[in-house]
């Protein structure tokens, strides 16, 4: 077989990364890709342009009906440190679980592919993960949103974490699980069998609670930010249907049953779990709201008229 120079330079540098590292890359960086090929070369750019250069990157495409597929292959075919997968159809958490079963790096992070990161992100996370020794690390998010711009969680200085109420103050849970704003010390996830819900919507609420239970701390990180680009056509803005509402109801009494199980405090209003919200032209009619086993109806989300006992839940 011949190999052009273009192909044995790729192969040199393969080895090269190898073997300045011992074969192992620091973070795994998996990248979930559906149907976004208009905004993905953003998100690879970013990620490919990382200061820490001892990573690896895994895209994998969930069955895109668009061109997102090819928008990889063109990067793969440049990148030697990037691996494509193509799947069909699992939703995001399912790209991810494909992401982690192949990953070998010390660290995984997550980047969704409408988003994008700050260029030295990976770098001061990873350094103050392992200057702490900590099993996670957390940094800002910045929200852009049309012409709006503003912080969703932003930290001012390098602090360690450890006791469970801290770790998940620190983190904002509830109510936000975000998933893309942590990097995970890989054996921790293995160790503990975190993965995500797959073929579900709100798939991070379930993955992201056990994370922050599971790591011995958490160390935050300062001047370095995810850039979360607010999509109305993403799987979770876009239209809300039964399935959401249903996937939602799931997600957040599993996190209240998780919280009380561990003896986590969590606020009264968190308790109080959305079954299921009725709609009409953008306008609340009526919404079902579970709490301690019991439903109630509560006309524009205001005034209560009727409740009942959920015999399928434990709340």
């Amino acid at each position: 077989m011949i190999i052009g120079i273009n192909g044995l330079y790729l192969e040199f540098i393969k080895i090269l990364k190898m073997e300045t590292n011992n074969g192992q890359p620091k973070i795994s960086i998996i990248i979930p890709v559906y149907n976004v090929e208009k905004l993905l070369p953003r998100c690879l750019d970013s990620v490919i342009s990382q200061t820490l250069q001892e990573i690896e990157i895994i895209c994998v495409d969930d069955g895109s009906p668009d061109n997102s597929l090819a928008v990889l292959r063109e990067y793969e075919r440049k990148e030697p440190r990037m691996k494509v997968i193509s799947q069909a159809n699992k939703r995001q958490g399912g790209a991810r679980n494909t992401g982690m079963g192949v990953a070998t790096g010390e660290y995984i992070g997550f980047v969704d592919s409408d988003d994008y990161i700050d260029p030295d992100y990976y770098q001061k996370l990873y350094e103050a993960a392992k200057a702490h020794n900590s099993d996670m690390a957390c940094c800002g998010i910045i929200k852009h949103k049309a012409h709006i711009t503003k912080y969703v969680a932003k930290y001012t200085g390098c602090h360690l974490f450890s006791e469970s109420g801290s770790k998940f103050r620190i983190c904002n849970c509830p109510p936000d699980f975000h998933p893309v704003n942590k990097l995970y010390l890989r054996r921790m996830l293995l160790e503990n069998s975190i993965t995500f819900e797959e073929h579900r919507y709100y798939e991070d609420v379930e993955f992201v609670s056990r994370a922050i239970y599971a790591a011995s701390s958490i160390v935050t990180v300062p001047d370095t930010f995810y850039h979360y680009m607010y999509n109305g056509e993403s799987t979770v803005k876009s239209r809300q249907t039964l399935q959401k509402q249903q996937d939602l109801y799931t997600a957040r009494k599993g996190f209240v049953e998780f919280a009380a199980e561990r003896g986590l405090t969590i606020p009264e209003s968190y308790k109080s779990v959305t079954f299921r919200i009725y709609e009409f032209m953008g306008l609340t009619l009526l919404k079902v709201k579970e709490r301690n086993g019991v439903r109630v109806w509560r006309l524009f989300d205001l005034i209560p008229i009727f409740r009942k006992r959920s015999s399928k839940s434990t709340l």
